[in-house]
């Protein structure tokens, strides 16, 4: 074969060119790792590999700034029963926290993020006239995200799987392990079925028009209870790897107790042998 025959040859070990028709499995391949390190932004691990759960419900002041102006709002109008007074409360427990962000130098809309959410909130219940109104909102959220949750197990792209995938580094390889594909639809099961909790419990006493219970509930079920969810998650989709390694000290330490025995028997056995080896051979020299 001559030389210009030889290079016109395909290289085997050539990776093949691209098919226009993996085109749309590589487009969905990129929005789905684009969307996991955008849902994946809150989380991080701890020193010991955990996820850490008070950093993913935004730390200490996120947990005060999502609470307080409902914890306001719930207080005042248990004490005066005035929605309107309640109401103003609630803004103003939320823009304290918006002016504070904005003192220290953060995005404008991040900072009123927290704002429009108290907002729209107190619009509803101001409508109405009705106080139970302040948390149908929630309701709402709640379905929304429910739904995300059961559509991406349809379609096999659990969310917590495209959430804990980035800070376990696994970018999109557990897609093709029906392990881990399991084990993160698991996970999702669970925040879904919390989140399913939530509108069984506080939907009812909506209805009944019972805004102590109804603004109770909805601080207790709110971030603790979604911040249990996470650790449950995290727990149920950890690779078996991970979760071996929580044995290894004391297999180790069990291994080198048996072999400490299995040294000290064979040092029994072996002084008794040298001693009658010794004495025989003496006895010969004799």
């Amino acid at each position: 074969m001559s030389a210009e025959q030889s290079s016109t040859q395909p290289d085997p070990n050539a990776n093949p060119a691209p098919s226009p028709a993996d085109a749309p499995a590589r487009e969905g391949n990129q929005l789905a790792r684009s969307l996991s390190a955008s849902m994946g932004a809150n989380m991080r691990r701890t020193a010991n590999g955990d996820v850490d759960i008070l950093h993913a419900i935004g730390g200490w002041r996120g947990l005060v700034e999502s609470s307080l102006p409902a914890v306001a709002f719930l207080v005042l109008f248990t004490v005066t029963k005035e929605l309107n007074l309640s109401l103003i409360a609630a803004l103003a427990a939320a823009g304290v926290f918006t002016l504070i962000r904005l003192v220290q130098g953060s995005k404008l809309v991040s900072a009123l993020t927290g704002l429009v959410g108290v907002a729209i909130c107190a619009f509803a219940a101001y409508r109405t006239g009705n106080a139970s109104d302040y948390f149908v909102v929630g309701f709402w959220t709640n379905g929304v995200y429910i739904l995300a949750y059961l559509l991406s197990m349809l379609v096999r792209w659990p969310l917590m799987g495209l959430i804990f995938a980035v800070i376990r580094g696994e970018a999109l390889s557990w897609r093709q392990n029906p392990v881990r594909l399991r084990q993160y639809m698991l996970a999702t099961w669970i925040i879904t079925v919390l989140m399913m909790l939530r509108l069984a419990v506080q939907v009812p006493l909506y209805f009944a028009n019972n805004v102590e219970a109804l603004g109770a509930t909805r601080l207790i079920m709110g971030l603790p209870l979604y911040a249990l969810g996470v650790w449950l998650a995290w727990r149920v989709s950890a690779p078996e790897e991970a979760l071996n390694t929580e044995a290894p000290d004391a297999e180790e330490a069990e291994a080198a107790e048996v072999a400490a025995e299995s040294e000290g028997s064979e040092g029994a056995e072996n002084p008794e042998g040298s001693e009658g080896s010794e004495d025989y051979e003496g006895s010969g020299n004799r």
